[in-house]
């Protein structure tokens, strides 16, 4: 496990200079930069509390402990930055910081000014299994903080993943971010694991302290390699299909009325001739065979903001961008399904010149329209 650990932090602080060398860099790129300088050292000053170095290197124990409350925000941050542009740093955004400050200044009451050989001494009566009141509450709340801000995240994801079929004709693993999906379960289950170890070495007297902390740091450097893995691969899909104007954790200026967006909502003489204009650009046009289609991409064409169709698509017509691209899709797979031109091609290969871009989405839409699988549909045309 030390030999997991110690490769842990050498990847932490290869992965931060590795996202500070970025020539294009952005704020979630600090951010998660920040997120590795803190993991590498907490996983140094750990190391050094479980071996021998805490005799020589006394002056870091409990110092990496207030990190524990940067971990979730961060992250949280990180991700709301990471798939919104609107979403950027703001003064208020200091207070939780609050937690971190709290705990380095009780650090500095108990902790820090005692001479080294106190600190030795202080760790090593939390090794015999006798932490006192003070340290035992501050163990549990450390691992707490992540997993609170972890749930937070994953409802940000939720949102993010819920409203993209009111601006997206196509879905993805880059477009919903799924290794940040990845990302924040990971840290909730080791944040999870951290706070049970904590507990035992609390409530069970007969505990290893250092196997146990081993354990958590193991945990820790494991987790930085998902962390550095998924976050080089990582590829933002605002850099090739954001649309100006609408977002999908602020999206109240597309489809919310009432006094407050007043200034935003589509005036009632205008949504006929919105209807009209994209019935007309859908039929003639069919922009819905281009599978890569986003509710920005025909607001440009119809020459009509984007979050103004968003409302009249899902308030007015009842339905999401999403669901009203792929039933013009559906329907042109039905009639080229018989039309002789189209007889060299698979269904599949129908399929993808209407617009969709796997068979898995082609067969699950297909069916959630018709009722019928497309073979289905074929049979039952020919008997017709």
């Amino acid at each position: 496990m030390i030999t997991i650990i110690i490769i842990g932090f050498i990847q932490a602080a290869f992965f931060t200079v590795l996202a500070l060398s970025k020539s294009r860099k952005e704020t979630a790129d600090y951010l998660l930069a920040a997120l590795f300088l803190l993991l590498s050292y907490q996983l140094w000053v750990n190391f050094v509390m479980v071996t021998e170095y805490r005799n020589v290197f006394p002056h870091f124990i409990g110092t990496a402990g207030p990190n524990s409350f940067l971990y979730g925000p961060i992250l949280f941050f990180f991700i709301r930055n990471y798939i919104s542009k609107s979403h950027t740093f703001k003064p208020r955004h200091l207070l939780h910081l609050i937690p971190f400050l709290l705990d380095h200044v009780h650090n500095w009451f108990v902790l820090y000014p005692k001479s080294g050989a106190e600190k030795v001494q202080f760790l090593l009566n939390i090794m015999d299994g006798t932490p006192d009141l003070e340290l035992s509450l501050t163990m549990l709340l450390h691992p707490i903080s992540p997993l609170i801000y972890c749930i937070w995240s994953l409802s940000v994801l939720h949102l993010h993943r819920r409203n993209l079929r009111k601006f997206y004709s196509f879905t993805s693993a880059n477009l919903q971010v799924e290794w940040l999906w990845i990302l924040t379960w990971s840290m909730l289950i080791v944040g999870a694991i951290c706070f049970i170890l904590n507990s035992i070495i609390i409530f069970s007297h007969v505990a290893d302290w250092v196997q146990l902390r081993l354990m958590i740091l193991t945990a820790g450097a494991v987790w930085v390699f998902f962390l550095g893995y998924y976050s080089v691969r990582k590829t933002p899909f605002y850099r090739s299909y954001y649309i100006e104007g609408i977002d999908t954790l602020d999206h109240s200026k597309a489809d919310q009325s009432g006094n407050k967006y007043e200034k935003t909502r589509v005036k009632d003489e205008d949504i006929q001739s919105i209807r009209t204009r994209l019935d007309q650009y859908l039929k003639f046009a069919k922009p819905y065979l281009n599978r890569n289609l986003t509710i920005g991409d025909l607001a440009e064409a119809i020459e009509v903001p984007a979050y103004q169709l968003s409302q009249v698509i899902n308030g007015h017509l009842n339905q999401t961008f999403f669901e009203l691209i792929n039933s013009y899709r559906v329907n042109e797979v039905k009639q080229r399904f018989f039309e002789p031109r189209y007889s060299n091609l698979t269904l599949l290969g129908i399929a993808m010149e209407c617009g969709f871009n796997s068979k898995a989405s082609f067969n699950r839409i297909f069916k959630q329209l018709t009722n019928q699988t497309p073979t289905e549909y074929i049979k039952t045309k020919k008997v017709a």
